[in-house]
C-alpha cells in the first residue's frame, strides 16, 4: 500500500486506562479512487462493512469510490458553509489562491472551528453504536475531515487528547512525499515569506495547531467532552461505556485473541 493513500487503522492505540483500541474495527484512508487494484484488494481483505465518504458531492463525483465486496457506501459530507453550500476541499477546489498565510489561517480557523460539529460524525457513530464494524471512513487525502473523525473516535474510546493528536499527526509521515512536492512547487513564495511554510505544510499534510483548534472550539461550546459527545454525537454515558467495552481490550484479552 502506498503511504500517500494514508490508509491505516486505529487498532492498538492505548487508552488512558491502559487498554487498547481493538484491531480490525476502524480504518481511515484517503479517497479509494486513488488506489490501484492490488491496494483495493488489500482494503477488501479487511472485510469492511461500511464505507463513509466525508467528501463534498463535487469531490466524490470527480473521483467516485470503487465498490468493495460486502461493503455499503454512504456519502456523509462533513463540511458545508453556514448557508449549506458544500465545501470542495480537493486540491482543485482549494486552488492556488489558498496559498497565502492569511488565507490559509482564515480557512483553517473556519474549517477546523466548525468541523467537529458536522452531522457526518454523528451518522458515523450511529453505525458504530450498532456494532456494524469494520468501518472505513475517508475524505480526499484522509487527513482533515478523516483526521478529526479519528480524533473523535479515540476520545470517545477513552484515549487522551495527546494520544488522539499523535495519530492525527501521523498523516505527515504517510504524506511526506506530497508535502515535500508541494513545498518545492511553491518554494519561491516560501523563500519570500518563511512563515508560509507551516501553512503550506498543512495544505498537503496536517498541523498540530489545527487539531488543537478543533478541540478548543468543542470545549468553548461545551463544558466537557462528555457534554459534547451527548449533544453533538448522540452518545450518552451508558452508550460510551458500552462502546469502550466493545472496542477496547486489555493486554490479556488481546493476547488471548492472538493465540
Amino acid at each position: 500500500m502506498r503511504k500517500d493513500n494514508n490508509f491505516r487503522e486505529l487498532g492498538g492505540i492505548r487508552t488512558e486506562d491502559g487498554r487498547t483500541v481493538k484491531h480490525g474495527c476502524f480504518y481511515r484512508s484517503g479517497a479509494l479512487g486513488y488506489m490501484d487494484d492490488d491496494e483495493l484488494t488489500e482494503v477488501a481483505s479487511c472485510n469492511i462493512r461500511h464505507i463513509m465518504d466525508f467528501r463534498s458531492s463535487f469531490e466524490k463525483d470527480r473521483l467516485p469510490d470503487p465498490s468493495l465486496p460486502g461493503a455499503e457506501y454512504h456519502h456523509m459530507n462533513a463540511m458545508s458553509l453556514p448557508d449549506g453550500t458544500e465545501v470542495d476541499l480537493s486540491p482543485k477546489g482549494i486552488g492556488a489562491g489558498m496559498f497565502t498565510k492569511e488565507n490559509g489561517d482564515r480557512f483553517m480557523e473556519h474549517f477546523y472551528g466548525t468541523l467537529p460539529f458536522s452531522p457526518a460524525y454523528r451518522e458515523m457513530f450511529d453505525f458504530i453504536k450498532r456494532d456494524e464494524v469494520p468501518v472505513l471512513f475517508h475524505c480526499t487525502a484522509g487527513k482533515d475531515r478523516t483526521g478529526i473523525g479519528a480524533v473523535l473516535i479515540l476520545l470517545v474510546l477513552g484515549c487522551s487528547e495527546e494520544t488522539a493528536i499523535e495519530d492525527y499527526l501521523k498523516t505527515n509521515d504517510f504524506r511526506a512525499e506530497s508535502i515535500e512536492r508541494l513545498l518545492g512547487q511553491y518554494s519561491e513564495y516560501i523563500d519570500k515569506d518563511p512563515e508560509l511554510k507551516e501553512a503550506m505544510t498543512a495544505i498537503a499534510g496536517v498541523s498540530r495547531s489545527s487539531a488543537e483548534y478543533s478541540l478548543q472550539k468543542i470545549l468553548e461550546k461545551y463544558e466537557t467532552y462528555e457534554d459534547y459527545f451527548r449533544e453533538v454525537l448522540g452518545l450518552g454515558s451508558e452508550e460510551i461505556r458500552e462502546l469502550r467495552r466493545k472496542y477496547t481490550e486489555s493486554e490479556d484479552e488481546a493476547e488471548s485473541v492472538s493465540e
